[in-house]
């Protein structure tokens, strides 16, 4: 199974082929046009025809969002998120008011809670719509962001043939007092969505891939259909969790090592605190200084809610050691949650440590960059399952549209093979330009982050799973490549003749400048994750199904350019040594 870029079409704004109206991936191929869309800086997103759904309403959900703006007789000024469940409403108002939000803070009274149903009778779909000034998007971009329950562009393009047959009525409902928090009591109930044949199939096939070929088959084997809960995202997985467990007993949230960006805001305003620790190396230090964090709440009569880590991390495949954790999560009586969507059901069994796995399923496992989807898996031999798991199953509401759990139960067929691909190409991939750190010192490369090139491999390879005839484990599909200079970096990024944007799992090769992207431009925050090894000077490659040898030959072209604009100090290619434009 392989795919190729020659002849592929990459223009900037457009998603990789196919160029269909549910496509999550855009191109823009410069790195100086993703500092723009950082800096807030509209003119590349005015040109862009596909984005990723999570950054903002896109396509057939932004046109049913302006229709129900119409609808509602909104201030042409405004403009609004529709989401499936009410608590969105809590949770807007927390985050839009708080003093987190600095400069872009709301002030009570310029959020808009409305509640409206749209279509009739069993086709009947009650949505949540949050309006604000489009003047305040920056206080409120993150609440369609972080949480990822947003109306899907597939469940919206259901919808909006309703919505022009005039099937929208309001449902009643009044914030009297902005300032006060909203009872969740006093919002009209959810109707949900209906589940369909494609979801029992998906739980069906994620119990199968969780006890194939495992590591600890009597632990694997105690996962039920039951056991697994679907989500319209990645994102959304976390932020269901999340609230469950805060309702199961609130408390701290602690995250380990490097972790997705939008999973660190969510979880760094929790209530009850967020503690971070960055730097996982393999000595261990890190899980030294949390459980001296772990015996100083003890002491204090205060527990940890759970502690939420990446396997592997994302962007810098950093792997922690999760028996260590299982052994502090027993002794401590915290939840250990596992992020497993880097190392991939396929490749590694966590059944003997995690108390939760999450997935976002939209990577690797769907794998044609089409659909949205994340999952939980409840990990029965937890001695905490019996106490968490119906806080889940009596809070839970299916929010996954039926076309969605089609795609992807569609998409995934192939998993298994495709994973094969996406193993080998980056491995090949990382090992090979890990040679020529040394081999080339003109390609400026300082350093390459994947976990056969990390100190913590053995920490990895302890939970990857019993190759078989079909499939043999490897270690996921993304690593970063870092460079001595910034403005290395830069060089190669804009050579590199692959798609650009965010994603990975794809058919096609993707490379970010995930850490200038997603840092920010805060010093402190950004000395701060350079700390444990997120630096701006990295390159994160997420492999597609494209033939080795044709990706190294791409690889080394943008390589050749860095060297060349090394020795001609930068200039010919319009860089400064600090990365940023000649005039």
């Amino acid at each position: 199974m392989s795919t190729t870029l020659q002849g592929v079409e990459r223009k900037f704004g457009l998603s990789m082929p196919p160029h269909t109206p549910h496509a999550i991936t855009t191109h823009m191929p410069k790195w100086s046009n993703w500092v723009g869309v950082r800096d807030g800086d509209k003119t590349n997103l005015a040109l862009m025809k596909h984005m990723y759904p999570r950054f903002a309403p896109w396509g057939h959900c932004r046109e049913l969002t302006m229709k129900l703006c119409k609808f509602l007789n909104l201030p042409g000024d405004h403009f609004a998120f529709p989401f499936l469940t009410p608590e969105i409403f809590c949770f807007a108002q927390t985050y839009a008011y708080s003093e987190h939000r600095k400069e872009h803070r709301l002030t009570p009274g310029q959020l808009g809670y409305r509640v409206l149903d749209v279509g009739e009778g069993s086709e009947r779909v009650r949505l949540y719509l949050l309006t604000f000034p489009q003047a305040k998007s920056d206080g409120v971009g993150l609440i369609w962001q972080n949480p990822g329950t947003g109306v899907s562009t597939r469940l919206a393009e259901h919808l909006l043939p309703a919505v022009e047959a005039g099937k929208v009525a309001e449902v009643p409902f009044k914030v009297e007092d902005d300032t006060k928090h909203i009872d969740i009591f006093s919002i009209p109930p959810p109707t949900g969505l209906p589940e369909g044949e494609a979801h029992a199939k998906l739980r069906e096939r994620i119990v199968g891939l969780w006890k194939r070929a495992a590591v600890t088959p009597e632990k694997a084997d105690l996962v039920t259909e039951k056991d697994v809960f679907l989500y319209p995202t990645g994102m959304a997985s976390i932020y269901k969790m999340h609230l469950s467990l805060m309702h199961w007993r609130p408390g701290k949230v602690v995250a380990m090592g490097s972790i997705f960006h939008n999973t660190y805001h969510l979880q760094e305003e929790a209530p009850q605190g967020f503690k971070h620790f960055g730097r996982m190396d393999g000595d261990g230090k890190g899980i030294d200084e949390l459980e001296t964090f772990l015996e100083a709440e003890a002491t204090e009569d205060r527990k940890v809610t759970y502690v939420f880590t990446e396997f592997s991390s994302n962007p810098i495949m950093v792997s922690v050691d999760l028996h260590r954790l299982k052994s502090l999560a027993d002794k401590f009586d915290f939840v250990l949650v596992v992020d497993d969507t880097i190392g991939s059901f396929c490749n590694v069994d966590l059944s003997g440590v995690a108390d939760i796995v999450m997935t976002s399923t939209t990577k690797s496992f769907s794998g044609y960059a089409d659909v949205m989807g994340g999952s939980l898996v409840f990990n029965p031999a937890s001695p905490r399952y019996a106490s968490f798991k119906p806080v889940m199953d009596k809070l839970f509401l299916n929010e996954y549209f039926a076309a969605d759990a089609e795609r992807m139960l569609a998409n995934s067929a192939d998993y298994l093979p495709r994973s094969t691909v996406l193993n080998r190409n980056a491995l090949s991939l990382a090992s090979w330009l890990d040679g020529l750190r040394t081999a080339e010192p003109g390609y400026g490369i300082s350093k390459v982050f994947y976990p056969t090139c990390l100190d913590t491999l053995r920490n990895y390879q302890v939970f990857m799973r019993k190759p078989t005839d079909e499939f043999t484990p490897g270690y996921g599909c993304i690593f970063s490549v870092e460079f001595a200079e910034k403005a290395d970096a830069q060089v190669f990024y804009d050579n590199l003749d692959v798609f650009m944007g965010p994603h990975l799992g794809a058919h096609h090769t993707l490379a970010l400048c995930f850490n200038e992207l997603t840092l920010g431009k805060d010093p402190k925050g950004i000395a701060y994750h350079a700390s444990y090894g997120a630096r701006s000077e990295q390159v994160r490659v997420a492999v597609g199904l494209e033939p080795e040898e044709e990706l190294k030959q791409i690889f080394r072209v943008a390589l050749e350019k860095v060297k060349e604009a090394k020795e001609g100090g930068y200039k010919t290619l319009g860089v400064a040594s600090e990365g940023v434009a000649v005039a």
